[in-house]
């Protein structure tokens, strides 16, 4: 195996090995998210005089980061496998199924954790990310080829 390939094989596995860490933490449900989200609002916006102040605002952001977190971390998976498998036929679909494939099992492994629950519309938006990198990948690098 090339030394570059080797580099994007350890990278791609320490990624998931990060999603998979990420999905065992009871903190990163959407409930403590928006606790956390809460404190900082509270903060800079001082807006602890009412208990329901501000709540939609919050419960807005932490809908936008959680989903945005999905978007971005199977994004790079997807960019990740791309790189593994750029020398293979179709490497962006082959890329694409593999992340969505890992979406729906991290999915499947969150349903077991406490607290936690699993989610097809993010296994959805797993593979809308995976989609959005992996046709950004092919942009740049068509874009690249053509100033060659």
């Amino acid at each position: 195996m090339a030394k570059s390939k080797r580099f994007w094989v350890f990278a791609l596995i320490i990624w998931m090995a990060i999603i998979f860490f990420f999905t065992q933490l009871p903190y990163f449900t959407g409930e403590n998210t928006s606790k956390a989200i809460f404190k900082l609002f509270a903060v800079e916006h001082d807006i602890t005089q009412s208990p329901d102040a501000g709540w939609g605002l919050i419960k807005a952001v932490n809908i936008i980061l959680r989903k945005a977190s999905h978007l971005t971390g199977f994004g790079i998976i997807a960019f990740l496998l791309f790189q593994v498998f750029r020398n293979f036929r179709y490497p962006y679909l082959l890329s694409w199924f593999l992340t969505f494939l890992y979406a729906i099992t991290d999915e499947w492994h969150q349903s077991f954790m406490p607290g936690r629950t699993a989610s097809f519309q993010d296994v959805l938006i797993d593979g809308l990310g995976a989609f959005i990198a992996l046709l950004l990948t092919f942009l740049f690098s068509s874009r690249k080829r053509k100033t060659q």
